[in-house]
């Protein structure tokens, strides 16, 4: 992923300090390769660690490394001030021209999602959610409808998956769990209120909790164990719906087939019920 990509999948989720050294480098990358970070710092306003941790955000071992980079980049496009009705579609587009963008747009963050996650934190997700002896998911809108899919999924292999139809009863549920059990709440933003309240219900419950969010600094990125992060590219006025629902999935089927690989009788668990549906439907 070239830096461009990596800056508007990772959008959204920046400290006002990281925001500022993003605008320089915007501005001028090949201006800002020829400065110190000390030099960088006092231009941002801001500390050298904040540089240095800016540049590990964007993917380099250390500002050395961005500096490199950045001596080879032409100027980035800053964010548009107007808002198209999503992924760069325009009144005037075809069927066929809204149909090619939205694919674009939807492989572009799907992309960068994958480039984001990290493998510790994937395996680790796999390993508690294969452990546990249930599982609650929480999601609000678009995300409830991925919560769903997944609990579907789940049910499939033999485990015992649940989501909920309102913040109520996620809150019921959550304060019930134990240690035994994982908790995952699925929100584009982090901040969704009920989803971050039964989260916290659950953490308190003691079960082990899961996120997956596009916004690493949210509340509920700071109080998940395990944190799996989507790309926050957002353009137009469904298109963070649009475009975290297409991440949200990438990551739940990977968590399924994860788990589904460690428990010795998913695949039994998945010809019962593929059984069991077909006959029905005879």
């Amino acid at each position: 992923m070239n830096l461009q990509s990596r800056l508007q999948a990772l959008q959204g989720s920046f400290s006002p300090a990281e925001k500022r050294i993003i605008t320089l480098i915007m501005l001028s990358p090949p201006d800002v390769a020829k400065l110190s970070v000390t030099a960088l710092a006092q231009l941002a306003q801001t500390s050298t660690a904040t540089v240095v941790r800016t540049s590990k955000r964007l993917g380099f071992e250390g500002y050395p490394a961005l500096r490199l980079a950045l001596a080879a980049e032409l100027p980035l496009a800053l964010p548009n001030t107007e808002s198209p009705l999503a992924a760069d579609i325009n009144e005037t587009d075809s069927p066929k021209q809204i149909l090619h963008k939205l694919l674009a747009f939807e492989v572009e963050g799907a992309t960068a999602t994958a480039q984001l996650l990290k493998g510790e934190a994937l395996e680790e997700a796999v390993a508690a959610l294969a452990q546990a002896r249930r599982i609650d998911v929480y999601g609000a809108g678009a995300s409830s409808l991925v919560a769903q899919d997944f609990c579907q999924k789940l049910r499939r292999i033999g485990l015992i998956a649940q989501t909920f139809g309102s913040t109520d009863e996620s809150l019921v549920s959550a304060c019930q769990l134990t240690a035994a059990d994982v908790a995952l709440a699925i929100s584009h933003s982090g901040e969704t209120a009920g989803v971050l309240d039964a989260l916290l219900h659950a953490k308190n419950a003691g079960a082990a909790t899961l996120a997956i969010t596009a916004n690493g600094r949210s509340l509920l990125a700071r109080k998940a164990d395990i944190v799996l992060l989507t790309s926050s590219r957002e353009l137009g006025f469904r298109a963070a719906a649009m475009a975290s629902r297409t991440s949200q999935l990438l990551i739940i089927d990977c968590l399924y087939i994860g788990v589904a690989q460690r428990l010795p009788g998913a695949r039994d668990a998945l010809r019962k019920t593929h059984d069991a549906v077909r006959q029905r439907r005879r």
